[in-house]
C-alpha cells in the first residue's frame, strides 16, 4: 500500500517537477489541496520518495481506545465551554486529561468533540470557523548564510502568509532586520497582492518596533487590526527545513548575489505572483497610509521628488496642480499620484 500511495503522489506532482505545471494547475485538475500538495513536495524535497508515504501516526485509533470516563469528562468540558474555540479547549483540556494518563493529540481531540453528537458537531465547526480571527500573519526569520562572499552572514526572510490555508503570499530577504514602520510598503504591496483586504493581521512577536500607541493609529486609519502574538507552529514546521536547503542548493555553488538566494527561496515558497489584484478604490486609498506622502506641484517634465523626475502622460492635464504624492521609502521606481481622494495615475521613474 505504501508503494502504491509514494507512486499515486509522485505521478500527480511529476508535472510540476518537469516544470510543465504549476501546482495552482495541478490543484485545480486534482482537487487536492493546494495546502496538501505543497506538503507533498516540501516531504519529497526533504526525504525523497521515502518523504511521500504516510507515516503511521502515534496516536492512530486513539480514539477508539479512548475510555468512557475521559469521554464524559470531555462532554463535560463541551457544555461549559461550548464558546471556546476548539484550540482554546483543547488546552483546558489538556492538564485534566494528564489526570486520567490520557494524552490525545489535537487532531484527534477535534474528531471527538467533532462526533460527541449532531448538536455538538455544529457547535464545533462554528467553534473552528470563529478561530479564524487573523486573517493573515506577517512572520520574520533569521537565515545564517555562511557562504556569502567568503563570509558567514546572518540574513532576514520576512513573509506574508494567509492563516487559514497558510498559502505564502509575499517576502523579503535581505540583510537588514526591519522594524515594524520599515515594513510598511511590505505590508501594502502584499495585500495588493493577496487582492482581499485584511480586517485582522498577526505579527510575529520578535517584529520590533511595535506599539500600541502604534497599532491603534493604524487601525484608526486603515482598519486594519495588527495583534503582536505568538508564531502559529505550523508554519514554523513548514520552514524548519529551509536553512538546510539553501546550505544544499549553494554548498557547492556559490551565490553570486543576494537575488540567486532570493529566487530560490521563490520557488521553495511556491510563490507565484500573476501581478496585482483588483481591491476597491477606497481600501486602496486606505493603504496609503503605508507610504510617505508629499506635496508637489506638476510641472511640464513631470513632478520632482528627492532629486528624481517622474512622469506620465495622465500628468499633462494637471500641469501647474498641487498634487499628493506617495513615494515608498524602500522602492522609488513608482510613485502613486493623488488629486484629493481621486486616484491619478502609477508614474514611473524617468530621471534620476
Amino acid at each position: 500500500m505504501s508503494i502504491e500511495e509514494k507512486n499515486r503522489k509522485y505521478k500527480i506532482l511529476e508535472p510540476f517537477f518537469n516544470k510543465e505545471k504549476k501546482l495552482r494547475d495541478i490543484e485545480k485538475e486534482t482537487k487536492i489541496s493546494y495546502a496538501t500538495l505543497k506538503r507533498w513536495v516540501s516531504q519529497y524535497r526533504n526525504s525523497g520518495e521515502k518523504g511521500l508515504v504516510k507515516k503511521e501516526r502515534i496516536d492512530k485509533n486513539t480514539f477508539k481506545k479512548v475510555n468512557d470516563d475521559v469521554l464524559d469528562y470531555l462532554k463535560s468540558l463541551y457544555k461549559d465551554y461550548h464558546n471556546l474555540p476548539v484550540t482554546k479547549l483543547y488546552e483546558k483540556a489538556k492538564s485534566t486529561l494528564n489526570s486520567y494518563n490520557s494524552v490525545i493529540s489535537y487532531p484527534t481531540f477535534f474528531r471527538i468533540i467533532d462526533n460527541l453528537d449532531e448538536n455538538i458537531k455544529q457547535s464545533s465547526i462554528k467553534s473552528v470557523k470563529k478561530e479564524s480571527l487573523y486573517e493573515y500573519a506577517i512572520l520574520q526569520k533569521v537565515v545564517p548564510i555562511p557562504f556569502f562572499n567568503n563570509k558567514n552572514k546572518i540574513f532576514y526572510l520576512t513573509i506574508f502568509y494567509n492563516k487559514e490555508n497558510y498559502k505564502i503570499t509575499n517576502f523579503i530577504f535581505e540583510e537588514e532586520k526591519r522594524e515594524f514602520k520599515k515594513l510598511f510598503n511590505f505590508i501594502k504591496e502584499s495585500i495588493i497582492i493577496e487582492g482581499s483586504y485584511p480586517k485582522n493581521i498577526s505579527l510575529d512577536e520578535k517584529i520590533q518596533g511595535i506599539s500600541k500607541s502604534l497599532l491603534r493609529n493604524i487601525f484608526f486609519q486603515t482598519k486594519i487590526n495588527f495583534i503582536q502574538e505568538e508564531v502559529d507552529e505550523n508554519i514554523v514546521s513548514f520552514l524548519k527545513y529551509i536553512d538546510t536547503d539553501i546550505l544544499k542548493e549553494f554548498n557547492r555553488k556559490k551565490p553570486k548575489n543576494i537575488d540567486e538566494i532570493s529566487l530560490f527561496i521563490k520557488k521553495y515558497l511556491f510563490i507565484n505572483n500573476d501581478g496585482e489584484k483588483k481591491i476597491s478604490q477606497n481600501e486602496n486609498y486606505q493603504l496609503l497610509y503605508f507610504l510617505t506622502k508629499y506635496k508637489r506641484k506638476v510641472y511640464s517634465g513631470g513632478i520632482r521628488l528627492k532629486n528624481n523626475i517622474y512622469n506620465s502622460p495622465s500628468l499633462k492635464e494637471l500641469e501647474g496642480e498641487i498634487v499628493d504624492v506617495y513615494y515608498s521609502e524602500f522602492s522609488n521606481k513608482i510613485v502613486e499620484v493623488y488629486l484629493g481622494k481621486r486616484f491619478i495615475d502609477k508614474v514611473k521613474l524617468i530621471k534620476d
